[in-house]
């Protein structure tokens, strides 16, 4: 049975693997159990929780910060922004993480959520 850690330690590893270009090798067993996992948590229907907005729908205005999901489920700041494209000979609008480099694997995107307003007592 995989726990929450050796799971965290697989992705891990498999991380690490796609970083440096080397085939992963998970145990096929732990392979199998893993993709059970994700197909039972993510059930028949592809719906993203309330508040995501797919990238594929929808962008925010430009140069808007916002809160991003890529295809793994990690959630990080990010900001849709303008990106050099060589291919296209100039720049192009895209999401990008902090340090301004485009997230292609990005999934979803929300708003930042509104400042804590001071209450004047």
């Amino acid at each position: 049975m995989i726990n929450r850690t050796k799971l965290e330690h697989i992705l891990e590893y498999a991380r690490q693997q796609k970083c440096i270009g080397q085939l992963c090798k998970i145990p096929p067993g732990d392979m199998v159990e893993i993709v059970e996992m994700a197909m039972r948590k993510a059930g028949n229907s592809p719906v993203a929780p309330a508040g995501w907005i797919s990238c594929s729908d929808a962008v925010p205005a430009e140069y808007c910060d916002v809160i991003l999901l890529d295809d793994l489920g990690n959630v990080f700041p990010g900001s849709w922004d303008k990106v050099f494209c060589p291919t296209r000979g100039g720049n192009k609008m895209a999401f990008v993480d902090k340090d301004g480099v485009e997230v292609e694997s990005s999934t979803h995107w929300m708003p930042l959520p509104e400042p804590p307003q001071e209450v004047n007592q």
